[in-house]
């Protein structure tokens, strides 16, 4: 790296370099030359991309500010966080409202009432920003706080509100002028999700294949991996699971495999091998994916592996190793209030009694289920298709395609809840 010219340091000294100018010729020798410079200068860029602001400024001083407001709001009652985000200005700033948007997102895979809950106070900062920011930045930021509102009541089931936050989204997005592709991106792929969830497949990929290309074009590498996964669930509901199994494998490849997603990017291509009843790849995979969850997996994200090696282990032909493991899923889903979860791995569960020709074992299953899910979660379409399952266990006419079948509905049920 050359020195800044003669030239260069008379006109800073003086006072007539632009701020432009001084970036570009003064800042990077320094950042060069000093090492604990260039540390520094890494986490300003760090902390930008954490905030989600471009400001140098907001990124360092509201960073951790934010942090801590975020710390006293989060376990509050949403009452009282509400109340605090209206009248308190501490918590009236961009900061707040990017970690609430990331706390919902995160939520929604487990929780999608706290999704709900952090998404709406994101949307209420957002609204309350004003002069101190440029306001077409806060329109990417309030079009983005809608869709993460629209994400987490999607989970929620709330289709048609999920639609409503949408459109507010979109509305926001053709006002602000900042042709940020990627703020674009992020909200179109998460629309593909409630597109997907509205059984409305070709227009889910049609949006998910807009994502991935601004993605790859900005070589975004984690909203590409983001990206291809999403994929891989459309074309597994497609029916195309071969398709699917190529973009997981993609995703495995790209992703960062100590992030959260490099976890769900390998289980997830670890599921759609067994979907392919390619079992002995799925078999061999399965060491290193469980030393990965057991050191940065969370509960839930171990208890859905441990049913993933029940599946392997059946079609491995070792049916008491994936009792045990399907019972003791069920189980905890049982504990947990996850019922149509449970109500999935009870079929599984059956799928394995009738192969062994267990009928009186699958009497009492079937009998257990209904009793069991017609006081928790599973709505009345959800209830009909478990009586229908019922009644096949009870006539001995159950067979794995028609537990497979069960389980289909059971899942496309579960999403429109």
């Amino acid at each position: 790296m050359d020195h800044p010219s003669i030239e260069t340091l008379a006109r800073m000294l003086a006072g007539d370099l632009s701020h432009e100018e001084f970036l570009a010729e003064v800042v990077p020798h320094y950042l060069e030359r000093c090492p604990e410079c260039r540390q520094r200068y890494e986490e300003i860029l760090r902390l930008q991309k954490e905030v989600g602001h471009w400001d140098e400024k907001v990124a360092v001083i509201e960073g951790p500010q934010a942090a801590e407001c975020f710390a006293s709001l989060r376990d509050l009652p949403f009452d009282e966080q509400l109340n605090l985000v209206a009248d308190d200005e501490a918590f009236q700033v961009w900061g707040v409202c990017q970690l609430l948007l990331k706390e919902s997102l995160e939520a929604a895979s487990e929780d999608a009432g706290r999704a709900v809950n952090f998404a709406e106070l994101g949307v209420k900062v957002a609204q309350t920003l004003g002069d101190a920011y440029d306001p077409n930045w806060v329109l990417d930021l309030r079009a983005r706080a809608y869709a993460y509102l629209g994400n987490g009541q999607r989970v929620l089931g709330e289709l048609r509100s999920a639609e409503t936050a949408f459109r507010e989204a979109e509305s926001l997005l053709a006002r602000s002028m900042t042709g940020n592709d990627l703020v674009t991106a992020e909200v179109i792929q998460l629309k593909s999700s409630l597109r997907r969830a509205q059984r409305r497949l070709p227009e889910s990929m049609e949006l998910v294949e807009k994502a991935l290309a601004i993605y790859r074009e900005q070589e975004d590498f984690q909203g590409v991996g983001e990206v291809l996964l999403k994929k891989a669930k459309i074309l597994e509901e497609l029916g195309e699971i071969e398709s699917a199994i190529v973009s997981l494998r993609e995703a495995v490849w790209i992703v960062d495999p100590h992030s959260r997603l490099g976890l769900y990017a390998r289980h997830n291509l670890l599921s759609g091998l067994a979907v392919a009843n390619q079992y002995e790849e799925a078999n061999g995979l399965l060491p290193e994916i469980r030393a990965a969850f057991e050191q940065g997996g969370r509960p839930l994200d171990l208890l859905r592996l441990h049913w993933t090696e029940g599946k392997v282990a059946f079609g491995m032909g070792r049916f008491q190793e994936a009792e045990e493991s399907f019972r003791q899923v069920q189980k905890e889903f049982l504990a947990r209030g996850m019922g149509y979860d449970a109500a999935l791995v009870s079929l599984d569960l059956a799928i394995l009694f009738a192969q062994e020709h267990r009928t009186e074992d699958l009497k009492r299953l079937a009998a257990q289920i209904l009793q069991v899910f017609e006081s928790r979660d599973v709505h009345r379409e959800a209830v009909a298709t478990l009586i229908l399952f019922q009644s096949a266990c009870e006539e001995e006419r159950l067979s794995a395609d028609l537990a497979t079948q069960l389980a289909t509905v059971l899942q496309r049920e579960r999403r429109t809840k």
